[in-house]
């Protein structure tokens, strides 16, 4: 009876793969060579790319106070200048990017870039850069905002980044301040408004008293409830009645009006312009960087494969070996 011997094709030995692994350890190691050197050079191709991070936080509220007592004066003590809305406006004006490509583009390997190609096309083109800066808000922090910047020279990157974060400011400290400048004219407009209304609803009063001959006040003021005695201006009380002197001297108080107030608020305004305000935190020499770049991962995954190749490459060969030294056996 005949015992059943495995089959050389299911099952295999161990110690002759390894035999033959051994044997082709030259060509294994040759293959794996060249696989690293292949590595080398396409690590080499790789631009060495960095990511430089900036973390962009709101400033101490102390730094605000003047400022959000002027905006209270003009705009009856409705304010919204808090530390983190002027750091969301930075933020909003960061995000166009306007600036960050002024500078941007002033680099060598941009300037190289936008050579090469057509005139119409180089806006397109520096546009395309405007994703290698990329604002993100804290998740620990929500009153932190991080300035990611993917560059190939770290030290590049932190004077293009403190470039663009000054323009930033600059353009953001002008816009607070013409927001302020408007909306001062804007509220004199309106008392200016109220002032002209007024004197029509004098000019009529004073023409009413002059036709009644009321030269002085005819309102006792004692004789009426307390709900009346301070309401001269609706309609319980006859405005005429307190004579067409009185009348005349508040129309010429309002027409010589200096309106000094918005004069005071005006110099407030100058002052601030003046002072050196810390609308943000950061520190550029504080940037994080990250090189994106992994030789040694690039290098690790080709040895790896090489490796794999080198070792199929050895079995394969000494199984077409095997077959023709058996063909050869038989003839």
């Amino acid at each position: 009876m005949k015992k059943n011997s495995p089959l050389y094709n299911n099952e295999i030995d161990l110690i002759i793969l390894f035999k033959i692994i051994w044997n082709g350890k030259i060509k294994i190691l040759l293959i794996t060579i060249i696989s690293l050197l292949i590595g080398f050079g396409y690590s080499y191709q790789i631009p060495s790319n960095y990511l430089n991070s900036l973390t962009i936080g709101a400033s101490d509220k102390s730094e605000f106070i003047r400022i959000d007592n002027v905006v209270k004066l003009i705009e009856s003590n409705q304010s919204n200048q808090s530390n983190q809305s002027i750091l969301n406006r930075f933020i909003d004006e960061l995000k166009d990017k306007e600036e960050f490509l002024i500078y941007l583009k002033d680099t060598k390997k941009v300037r190289e870039n936008l050579i090469k190609i057509p005139i119409e096309s180089q806006e397109n083109e520096l546009f395309k850069y405007a994703k290698l800066l990329e604002i993100t808000e804290s998740k620990k922090d929500k009153t932190n905002f991080t300035i990611n910047f993917t560059w190939d020279s770290p030290e590049e990157a932190k004077k293009i980044l403190q470039n663009t974060i000054n323009l930033t400011l600059i353009n953001l400290e002008k816009l607070i301040y013409k927001d302020l400048d408007r909306t001062l004219e804007f509220q004199k407009k309106i008392s200016k408004i109220r002032d002209v209304e007024k004197l029509d609803y004098l000019v009529e009063q004073s023409l009413i008293a002059k036709e009644l001959n009321i030269a002085d006040n005819q309102i006792d003021i004692a004789n009426f409830p307390s709900s009346v005695q301070f309401s001269f201006d609706t309609a319980e009380v006859a405005y005429y009645l307190r004579g067409h002197r009185a009348i005349d001297k508040e129309i010429d108080l309002i027409q010589n009006r200096k309106y000094q107030i918005f004069d005071f608020i005006e110099q407030e305004i100058n002052i601030l312009k003046a002072t050196d305000t810390q609308w943000i935190i950061y520190n550029v020499h504080l940037m994080g960087t990250k090189p994106l770049k992994n030789t040694i991962l690039i290098l690790s995954i080709l040895i790896l494969l090489g490796l794999i190749v080198a070792i199929t490459y050895v079995l394969i060969e000494n199984s077409i070996q095997s077959q023709t030294t058996s063909k050869k056996n038989r003839s």
